[in-house]
């Protein structure tokens, strides 16, 4: 056994990580919610017009960048909620030693 105290992280770093996590979760979500929107609503409006893809294929090329759009505004309005961290008292972590 050494005598080398285990690693820990900054008090603010897991909250932080957290949120990172979480909004990462939501951007996939939101990715693939847009898609499969777009991928049913194409192949409905082929059905109704007795077409072969041109909707379907149209509509998911359109949601590449509607779903880059929404991915870029959930990370922006998530980042900017995030508070900084105040600095610690160093006598507040000299007690936690």
């Amino acid at each position: 056994m050494s005598d080398e105290l285990p690693h820990r992280e900054p008090t603010g770093s897991r909250p932080r990580n957290l949120t990172y996590a979480a909004i990462a979760g939501q951007a996939g979500l939101v990715t693939i919610l847009v898609v499969f929107i777009a991928l049913f609503a194409g192949l409905w409006l082929d059905a109704q017009f007795g077409l072969r893809g041109p909707f379907t294929i149209g509509l998911l090329a359109l949601s590449v960048p509607v779903s880059l759009f929404l991915m870029v505004r959930l990370a922006l309005s998530a980042t900017g909620a995030i508070r900084p961290a105040r600095p610690e008292d160093p006598a507040t972590i000299a007690k936690e030693d």
